[in-house]
């Protein structure tokens, strides 16, 4: 290929990616949740577990660091398919020692979730949801002595989309039965033996609801004992354990036509009991919000830095939207498993942050470690704020079940985006790193990339690594430290997703991680100076928000509202990265994220009017120089001085109508920098600074002289080193999607 104006021309074979088959096309979701979640009540509680007469498992106590394993799937009505997760009562029963119980789909790795707790003679239980396993069972294991096991379904989430079962509601926690001042029953204790039948729809709950998700408790327990429920005309079943003094625990219960349910002390002394209300289950499956499976921790203060405890009478806030793949928006609730350990009897609330606080618990408790779940909608920025209501200091463990999802919008393919690209590090006696790719086609495939000749262009070895889910915009692509290249790309449902190599240089890729998010747009990637890969997006209010890929639980943070659109440009600075990007009125906006998190002041560099994802080139000095697409439809810039102040004006580049947003590289050769865009003719064009730092610029041509190359999208520009040197490069995609390439030739 002849060499002209210092570039030549290099273009991959359309039969390259015609080797690649496509997969199918996910099919979409028509339930309530938008991906099954809904939840069906049994009409009766299926015991699989009982470790006193050998159900589900053999029978006798079961000893420290024990775990038991028993079928769910297909007993007492349970379906053998379709069964997500199983909302079951666990209970611990006269252990002896201090204890808890943690839950498992059998045949994976145990978590770290806990779903009861039991201090030595006490027999308590709780109700969490847990996910049944690939063979239909549930691992229980119990801690510490020895103890009898209980676990009975009380319903299950559906795995899948259909008509039956309905989504949850949540409502704003409210007390609706209380024994001690005659709220919804009749005022005195109920004694033992004794009932109280009391009415749960025709208020917060409508009328045909299947189950209520509620908070109970009894109160002034001289003697341990526990409760059963009943629908009037319905079964009885067993509902809580509870112990001397005070014992709250959250439970379903289910609702018959009238909503009147009947509760019996089955203690041996009478008790006051409490109702509070949580939530609601609709009997439609295309109401309410479907339940997602997480079982994961999101908070432990004995192990999180020094292991502080909480203080007195104070708060802690809890990350909940955004972390383990959850969105940062559409959660209607989430259900945490709150357990706390104290020196002081006292009591825990759990609310919304941004809020107010409310005036019910969520746990009384005594001294010592207590466990219960609630069902609460994380507030600003995702957050739960949990106060330890004691007089003395209290540790704290929040682990997060699962989430009730509200439905969101299918984000829509972005069509002809651009591509992504950076030199890998060498590997151990390499001169040179390969070249890495990664773009997103119109179908939504997400399409790696890898060029192991930095030399051969027509030797790329292109793969599809989305498998049958559907992505949109440009994706992101960058190095872990260990030398995985790792490719985050926005699916379709708004969450950002990361795919890595399962090892460096490797040929295969691990499954698809959901980082969560629910952005509006496609992340851009940088690396900080440890290493850590960080992704940042915007959301649909203008928002700023970055994942960092560390600590022991990562998560989405909110950097503040400046009204951005569209993409994002991050590049490496002293202190940090520095982030660009447009809002809503066209204006180029910035901030440096520094290295410890921190946040500088926004800068606003007007450009009214401005499209598009600026260019940033970083010149010696850590000068940046700033790239847009203006409101005229010429490329602008701005050049910072020395001491970083960015000048009043913008610099035009006139002479190409620009049909996209530009790209610019310093020629790593001639130290000259370098600005390329696609025209409204779909040629990519060119210009060069007139001299090394002399921001002036030379005409604009075409990418090479004379030879026309039409593209679909905006283009990317690379430095890299090949054996001859250093050079650069341009990427984009021709109008058939075919990859094609300039190189700059020294």
């Amino acid at each position: 290929m002849p060499k002209r104006s210092g570039a030549g021309l290099l273009a991959v074979a359309a039969a390259v990616l015609a080797m690649v088959v496509a997969p199918n096309a996910p099919a979409a979701h028509a339930d309530a949740a938008g991906g099954g979640g809904d939840y069906v009540q049994l009409n009766n509680d299926a015991e699989v577990l009982d470790t006193r007469d050998g159900t589900g498992a053999a029978a006798g106590q079961r000893g420290a660091e024990s775990t038991t394993v028993f079928p769910v799937l297909g007993v007492g009505g349970v379906p053998t398919t379709g069964v997500g997760s199983v909302l079951v009562r666990a209970s611990v029963l006269d252990p002896t020692a201090d204890t808890w119980l943690v839950l498992t789909p059998d045949g994976e790795q145990r978590s770290d979730t806990t779903a009861v707790t039991a201090q030595a003679g006490e027999s308590l239980s709780a109700f969490v949801a847990v996910q049944v396993g690939a063979n239909g069972k549930v691992a229980a294991y119990q801690a510490a002595g020895k103890a009898h096991l209980v676990v009975e379904v009380h319903g299950y989430f559906k795995s899948s989309q259909g008509t039956s079962g309905g989504g949850y509601v949540p409502v704003a926690h409210t007390r609706t039965v209380d024994t001690r001042s005659g709220l919804g029953t009749a005022t005195g204790t109920v004694p033992a033996g004794g009932s109280r039948t009391v009415t749960l729809t025709g208020g917060l709950v409508p009328a045909g609801s299947p189950a209520a998700y509620v908070n109970l408790a009894t109160l002034g327990a001289t003697e341990p004992g526990w409760l059963s429920y009943a629908p009037v005309g319905g079964t009885a079943r067993p509902v809580m354990n509870y112990a001397k003094g005070t014992t709250q625990q959250a439970a379903v219960v289910q609702l018959p036509a009238d909503g009147k349910v009947t509760f019996t002390n089955r203690g041996p002394a009478a008790v006051h009991f409490m109702l509070n209300l949580e939530g609601h289950f609709t009997a439609s499956a295309t109401t309410g919000s479907g339940y997602r499976e997480v079982n994961r921790r999101l908070l432990n203060t004995r192990t999180v830095g020094a292991g502080l405890p909480v203080a007195p009478n104070s708060t802690v806030d809890v990350q909940v939207g955004g972390t383990h793949g959850l969105p940062t928006r559409g959660i209607a609730a989430a259900l945490l498993s709150i357990t706390t350990t104290s020196e002081e009897s006292g009591y825990v609330k759990a609310w919304p942050v941004g809020q107010a606080e409310p005036g019910l618990t969520v746990m009384d408790h005594g001294v010592g470690r207590r466990t219960n779940s609630v069902s609460v909608k994380p507030g600003t920025d995702g957050k739960v704020r949990i106060r330890n209501g004691s007089s003395g200091t209290s540790h704290v463990i929040v682990d997060l079940q699962g989430w009730f999802a509200e439905p969101l919008p299918v984000v829509p393919v972005v069509p002809d985006t651009a591509t992504t690209a950076f030199q890998a590090a060498p590997v151990a006696g390499a001169r040179v790193g390969t070249l890495e790719y990664a773009y997103t086609d119109n179908a939504g495939r997400v399409v790696h990339g890898h060029q192991g000749d930095v030399d051969n262009f027509g030797a790329i070895q292109w793969t599809v690594v989305s498998g049958n889910e559907a992505f949109t915009g440009r994706p992101a692509i960058t190095q872990l430290s260990d030398g995985r290249v790792q490719i985050t790309a926005q699916h379709r449902d708004g969450d950002i997703r990361a795919i890595t190599q399962t090892a460096a240089g490797a040929v295969t890729w691990g499954a698809w991680k959901d980082l969560g998010g629910s952005m509006a747009a496609a992340p851009s990637a940088a690396r900080q100076a440890d290493g850590t890969p960080v992704q940042f997006a915007v959301d649909a209010d203008g928002r700023l928000w970055v994942y960092q890929q560390k600590g022991a639980v990562p998560y989405w943070r909110n950097l503040g509202d400046q009204d951005l659109v569209g993409g994002l440009t991050a590049v490496a600075v002293q202190g940090g990265l520095r982030v660009f990007g447009l809002d809503g009125s066209g204006a180029v906006r910035t901030v440096l994220f520094y290295d410890d998190g921190s946040l500088s002041p926004w800068t606003n560099l007007g450009g009214a009017g401005a499209s598009g994802v600026p260019a940033v080139v970083v010149r010696p000095g850590y000068q940046l120089q700033v790239f847009v697409r203006g409101a005229a439809g010429t490329v602008v810039t701005k050049l910072q001085d020395a001491a970083g102040t960015w000048p009043a004006d913008w610099t035009e580049l006139g002479g190409v109508a620009a049909a996209g947003a530009p790209s610019a590289v310093l020629d790593p050769a001639l130290g000259r920098v370098a600005v390329v865009v696609r025209g409204t003719d779909r040629e990519i064009h060119r210009v060069w600074e007139t001299a090394v730092g002399a921001n002036t610029w030379g005409e604009w041509g075409l990418m090479i002289d004379g030879i026309s190359d039409p593209s679909a999208t905006d283009p990317t520009t690379l430095p890299f080193a090949n054996a001859n040197g250093q050079s650069w490069l341009v990427s984009f995609l021709s109008p058939n999607g075919t990859p094609r390439f300039v190189q700059r030739y020294v």
